[in-house]
């Protein structure tokens, strides 16, 4: 058994050779921490620490941490090591390193997939999931990348829907029809409405928030392993997904039909927010969270 170390705290904690950003908050409350596991890929713990974690730190153990390479946490000499099974390495040497025996993985976006292959590699140091756009589809599902150019296109004025298909006709790989759709989306005059259902929920530009690190980014987009969906099912974890009813990003079908191959999934639906959540219904998000844990 290990014994239990965990403060709260800003701390640098070694896990695969790389010094990592950790922050505990919420300590005295015992239990079970929840870890956040944050999106991207490449992203930090930035935000969503910002939006809801002092308030799930108020009933919870929370820690926050940046993945390797990513915001506050060092950037390795060698990038071969941005895989999957690395970050999974990393989330377990942070684990022990805390001196907590279980802990209940919290991924957001991208890292629902890491805390999912970690509850898979690990379950016995697993004591739940919360799962907030999960983006973990089944293998006959054709991908996120393959069908993001049809989320992107429904946005678009009619002159710019001209240019992203025009443009796709002569693209037929999947990562740079994304990149197509995106970077469309991104010049639109309508561009919020991918990222948010309600524009005025955009939180202002904070010059502190870390920048994303590419990287990161291009040694793990599109690299989901299509058996994890059986995999996760056959664990039979208690399970909360979270999901947006206009999520342009994961989509909606993608965590509801999760929810319905897991035993012990609960579904919260979100009407009100699209991806970001956290920052459109934050109240809820906490709520749901909490009555989860209590069960």
């Amino acid at each position: 058994m290990l014994t239990g170390m965990l403060s709260d705290g800003v701390r640098t904690v070694p896990a695969g050779g790389v010094g990592h950003w950790v922050r505990v908050a919420g300590a005295g409350n015992g239990g079970t921490p929840l870890v956040l596991l944050h999106g991207g890929p490449g992203e930090s713990s930035y935000g969503v620490e910002r939006s809801v974690g002092d308030a799930l730190a108020q009933f919870v153990p929370v820690v926050f941490y940046d993945q390797r390479g990513c915001g506050r946490t060092e950037r390795p000499a060698d990038t071969s090591t941005y895989t999957m099974q690395r970050l999974v390495a990393d989330l377990d040497d942070l684990r022990t390193a805390l001196g907590v025996e279980r802990i209940v993985p919290w991924g957001v976006s991208f890292g629902a997939l890491l805390a999912a292959e970690y509850a898979v590699a690990h379950s016995n140091h697993v004591d739940r999931l919360v799962l907030h756009a999960p983006p973990i589809v089944d293998p006959l599902h054709p991908g996120l990348w393959t069908m993001r150019p049809g989320a992107v296109d429904p946005l678009l004025t009619r002159a710019e829907q001209t240019a992203l298909r025009t443009r796709l006709d002569t693209v037929t790989e999947p990562l740079e029809r994304t990149v197509a759709a995106l970077g469309a989306i991104a010049q639109s005059e309508n561009a919020a409405a991918f990222f948010y259902h309600d524009p005025s929920n955009i939180p202002a530009d904070d010059e502190n928030a870390p920048p994303p690190n590419m990287d990161v980014a291009m040694a793990l987009v599109g690299n989901e392993r299509p058996e994890l969906v059986d995999d996760l099912a056959a664990l039979d974890l208690p399970t909360l997904i979270l999901a947006g009813l206009w999520d342009r990003q994961v989509g909606f079908d993608v965590p509801r039909d999760l929810a319905a191959r897991l035993p012990q999934a609960t579904l919260e639906i979100f009407q009100h927010s699209a991806h970001s959540i956290d920052e459109e219904e934050p109240a809820r998000y906490v709520e749901s969270i909490r009555k989860f844990l209590a069960r």
